[in-house]
């Protein structure tokens, strides 16, 4: 049996264990332990009791409304496809939930910007104040229920208020990162034909300021010729940057775009509108194409985030919540709604290693955050850097720390409790997806930690392992055999659809090809250990790139690639064998006859990529190969190559087209896991 590095302790002050007892009491219950609460919640009927009883729980109903308590429509059959609609006679705002109960002179957020000196606390009334005057201006531009806002914006308190403000009126928020090129922009706003387009003038990242100004000139113009709605793009002084609106296609200045309200007193208010109505478009990682315009539900996404925070990770009220992201990332939308759960915010714009390695350390002590969410990345640079936290920074206050977008492997685990943090932090590994808005696995405070174990299924998710080598749904979760991570019952953060043409068609086939409407298959490899009931994420399945916890997708590399004239074909997948930190971007180029590979050639390709996207894109190597493997329906075969340089033993299937293709790949099993090889 192996030996925890944590166990639970001062249970009875958790979240979880105040909702066992409402639950024990509501219906007469004797659960004990957490095993016997998930099952209770996935299990057939008593899996809508689960959901109407942690709505309650949680108080998402607005004050003084009613329902029916009806949990889905009676025409539910169990399947998945198409998503059922949750609490079909609920009216809710999801602004209205994160602000409700605030009070004035509270401080909401602690706000620290790379570049400028100390720390901003933001009362609530100052949100308040901001978000009624961004919605007056939003309704004076005819911002109406259902519009789309999108923002190129930094993770700051201007991205916060105005997706506060949106909510309110019943529109629809999508964001990016404006580190994003502007390739990246157009290949996700020009599919959803925002009305408003708000984009800072700049940002700062390691010390460097970047000026946005002839990026947005690009991405202005051609997102106007694809996207017929939109009537304006607002720039936001982030930088305080000279940008003449002239040179931006449907330019306006913050100022005069918040000069714009109806009212000289405005009010803020809440359309109140179904539990599933749309609130949020965020973006996959476009594997085969563009990316997916993933839509959520305002009420799914509400529920769900607070049964991970709330349930799962133990999240109180008095707590300070800190989490590392960018607005790209579907870590924002969770930490966005984190501020209706905790007393206040730490919010941080920048690098997490400038102007020194222990800039979030710094911050955790100072502003006494007590949950601190970061990921493997991160935690695996502090203890490259000899960085011991628990002995140059007073972490009193932190109780509990985060970690996802990446495995979490057993050395970090080791680490983390072998002197770096302090032994009485609960160390949560969790892992879902941008598709649901959540966690399928996660922690909680009623198990041990085990080094290299992700700790337990999320209530309410019926997740399976299933063999990927059956046609069938065959379960290997027994066997402690490795499988595709599958869900089995419905979840209230399904998304509602694919925004854009095709999407039905692409929903279905992102989910549930492999085996039908009522088995959501995430496309995630995991095995479940029999001794101590936790799981372990082996990676991807199909082929995402998540490097460092950013994840995107092939095919926005090879849209550099089929720039290159001397470059045949290209094949981009992901590394991370059993002794990797983090996975790391591979691409395999294939050259022209009589085209030397070099390294000038090596250096452009690595410019363009990052010019197009961003540096993180940048694949840890390129290599010269001399074929590249085909299926015979022509696509790449990308998930093969992935599990040879990986290392896994998978079989491989009949409809390659090309099989000895397969074996030029298996010299790259073992590349350095540090330096530059020379292979």
């Amino acid at each position: 049996m192996k030996t925890p590095l944590w166990k639970p302790r001062d249970v009875k002050d958790t979240n979880i264990s105040k909702f066992f007892d409402f639950i024990n009491e509501k219906h007469n219950m004797k659960f004990q332990t957490y095993e016997e609460l998930h099952k209770w919640s996935v299990d057939g009927k008593s899996s809508w009791d689960f959901w109407r009883l942690a709505y309650n729980w949680l108080e998402l109903a607005p004050r003084g409304i009613e329902d029916s308590g009806r949990v889905v429509d009676s025409k539910v059959t169990g399947n998945l496809l198409p998503p059922p609609r949750f609490f079909p006679d609920s009216m809710f705002n999801i602004a209205e939930l994160i602000l409700r109960g605030t009070k004035d002179e509270d401080i909401a957020i602690h706000f620290v910007r790379e570049g400028v000196k100390g720390i901003a606390k933001v009362t609530w009334r100052e949100i308040r104040e901001q978000v009624t005057a961004i919605r007056d201006a939003m309704l004076n531009f005819g911002i109406k229920t259902g519009d789309i806002i999108a923002a190129v914006i930094s993770n700051s308190v201007y991205a916060v208020c105005l997706c506060l403000a949106t909510l309110s009126i019943g529109a629809v928020w999508c964001s990016s990162s404006p580190d994003l090129g502007p390739e990246a922009i157009v290949d996700r706003y020009a599919q959803v034909d925002p009305k408003l387009i708000f984009a800072d003038d700049g940002y700062i990242y390691a010390g460097k300021l970047i000026q946005l100004q002839n990026r947005i000139s690009q991405w202005s113009e051609t997102i106007a010729k694809l996207a017929p709605s939109l009537q304006g793009v607002v720039i936001i002084p982030y930088c305080k940057l000279a940008m003449p609106m002239s040179k931006i296609r449907f330019g306006l200045s913050y100022d005069n775009f918040l000069q714009h309200a109806r009212n000289r007193d405005p009010q803020l208010d809440f359309h109140l509108l179904p539990f599933s109505h749309p609130a949020f478009i965020v973006f996959s990682s476009g594997t085969t194409g563009k990316p997916k315009c993933i839509v959520h539900s305002a009420g799914g996404v509400a529920l769900k985030v607070r049964i991970d925070s709330v349930l799962q990770h133990d999240i109180r009220k008095s707590d300070i919540v800190f989490q590392y992201t960018t607005t790209s990332w579907v870590m924002w939308l969770l930490n966005f709604l984190n501020l209706g759960v905790c007393r206040s915010m730490l919010l941080y714009d920048g690098s997490p290693f400038h102007p020194t390695p222990t800039i979030l350390l710094q911050l955790a002590q100072d502003v006494g955050v007590s949950v601190f969410g970061t990921s493997p990345r991160y935690l695996s640079d502090l203890r490259n850097r000899g960085i011991l936290p628990q002995k140059q920074f007073d972490l009193g206050n932190l109780r509990i720390v985060t970690s996802t977008g990446a495995v979490l492997s057993t050395e970090l685990y080791e680490w983390f409790y072998g002197g770096a943090f302090p032994s009485q932090i609960h160390l949560i590994s969790m892992s879902g997806g941008t598709d649901i808005a959540g966690s399928f696995v996660g922690g909680t405070p009623l198990l041990p930690v085990y080094p290299g174990e992700i700790q337990a299924k999320v209530l309410g998710m019926a997740v399976e392992i299933f063999d990927p080598t059956q046609r069938g749904p065959v379960s290997v979760e027994a066997s402690g055999g490795v499988g595709e991570l599958v869900c089995t019952r419905p979840f209230p953060s399904q998304p509602l659809r694919f925004h854009g043409q095709g999407g039905a068609n692409k929903y279905e086939s992102s989910y549930f090809a492999q085996y039908g409407p009522k088995v959501w298959c995430q496309g995630d490899l995991i095995r479940r250990f029999a001794d101590t009931g936790g799981l372990a994420i082996l990676g991807r399945s199909d082929g995402v790139l998540n490097p460092s916890g950013v994840r995107f997708g092939s095919a926005e590399i090879y849209a550099v690639t089929e720039t290159f004239v001397d470059i045949k074909d290209s094949l981009c997948v992901g590394q991370r064998r059993e002794w990797d930190v983090d996975e790391r971007v591979l691409l395999f180029v294939m050259m022209k006859d009589g085209v030397k590979f070099t390294a000038d050639l090596e250096q452009r390709l690595k410019d363009s990529i990052r010019k197009m996207y961003t540096s993180r894109h940048v694949p840890k190597y390129i290599f010269e190969v001399a074929d590249i493997p085909y299926t015979v329906n022509g696509k790449k075969c990308e998930i093969n190559v992935k599990h040879i340089v990986c290392c896994r033993d998978m079989a491989v299937s009949g409809t390659v087209a090309n099989p000895a293709a397969l074996e030029l790949y298996k010299r790259f099993q073992n590349l350095p896991s540090g330096s530059e090889s020379k292979l």
